[in-house]
């Protein structure tokens, strides 16, 4: 028998695979489990697979929104696609104040704001696979790869969920009125906001949270969520549904013109179209949910199939935003210094 036979199992991967030199005083890192390499082949396929989903989204749609792109002039576009990408960045900045309200003091100092970044954005294409919990689930593993606890993120997605479909309801009841005319339906929204506003009280949200904590059998919290870090993730929100109500606003000018009594009810439109998507969540990112409110409201103040066009590339366009924000959030990671380890 052979000397590299007469290894053991754990002993040949170690040799197969060798690990760099570690810095002064730093500890020699141990092996993969095999445990460990089969989750981290499962966390890469997921994530080729929401980019898979994120992409196919894209070309799906782009048939359907051809006509209408190439009827616009190329600002028009352009810059549709751009004030998404503040909105999209709000929501990221109103999920890490979330996050580092739940997270331990230790925890807070350590972590990368950069890598929290990083944690979220990816994590959001997770919504493009059918059944969006994908996104918490994808956040999740990607917070473990950072050194965060799974409930923890868990809870911080939760919350910002919470807070989104708050923020969104406030938004939305600059349209609800008009739309709740053609909808009747729509008017369960009223019953829903007044409990989701009392749910964002900091006590109550406390309590939820170490409710979910003590399901993952994790220690509470251990200082209550500050009325601060709430007050400033809600104006977060509502700050993200304004952008993206501007975007909406800016693609529908050439049909509707630029009246700001039109920017108000687009933007609380496609706040409700947004929540309503949210509550669909069997629905990769809430597609159709969402277009049906958008659509209902841009066919007020134009035509049934210019509003149908409209409604379908602004999804479109959120999709790109969402890559793009994705994109430069890895550029930046990758923009570290080739030693820092972190």
């Amino acid at each position: 028998m052979s000397q590299s036979e007469s290894m053991p199992e754990s002993a040949r991967e170690s040799a197969a695979e060798p690990v760099p030199d570690p810095l002064p005083g730093e500890p020699v890192p141990a092996p993969p489990t095999k445990r460990q390499k089969i989750l981290d082949f499962a966390r890469r396929a997921l994530l080729v697979l929401v980019f898979a989903a994120a992409v196919y989204a894209i070309i799906s749609q782009w048939p359907e929104v051809k006509a209408t792109v190439f009827a616009m002039a190329w600002w028009q576009v352009a810059a549709a696609l751009i004030l998404l990408i503040p909105g999209v960045l709000l929501g990221m900045l109103m999920w890490r104040v979330i996050l580092l309200g739940v997270l331990d003091s230790d925890k807070a100092a350590g972590a990368q704001r950069g890598d929290l970044n990083k944690i979220y954005l990816i994590g959001q294409l997770g919504k493009y696979v059918p059944g969006s919990v994908w996104a918490f689930v994808l956040q999740m593993e990607l917070g473990r790869k950072q050194g965060l606890g799974r409930a923890q993120v868990f809870v911080a997605s939760l919350v910002s969920t919470g807070i989104t479909v708050g923020a969104s309801l406030v938004v939305g009841a600059l349209a609800l009125p008009a739309l709740g005319e053609q909808q009747p339906s729509l008017r369960w929204l009223y019953i829903l906001l007044p409990v989701v506003l009392l749910a964002m009280h900091p006590r109550v949200v406390t309590f939820l949270v170490n409710l979910v904590l003590r399901i993952f059998r994790r220690d509470p919290l251990p200082t209550p969520i500050k009325a601060k870090t709430m007050i400033q993730s809600f104006i977060l929100g509502v700050g993200m549904y304004a952008f993206f109500g501007i975007h909406l606003w800016l693609l529908s000018s050439h049909e509707a013109g630029l009246e700001p009594a039109t920017l108000f009810f687009l933007t609380g439109a496609l706040a409700l179209g947004m929540t309503t998507g949210v509550v669909a969540f069997l629905l990769p990112a809430g597609i159709g949910a969402r277009e049906a409110i958008v659509g209902l409201a841009l066919a007020s103040v134009m035509s049934v199939g210019a509003a149908t066009a409209i409604a379908l590339l602004s999804r479109l366009l959120f999709t790109v935003a969402d890559l793009l924000c994705v994109g430069v959030a890895f550029l930046a990671i990758k923009r570290k210094l080739p030693g820092d380890r972190a």
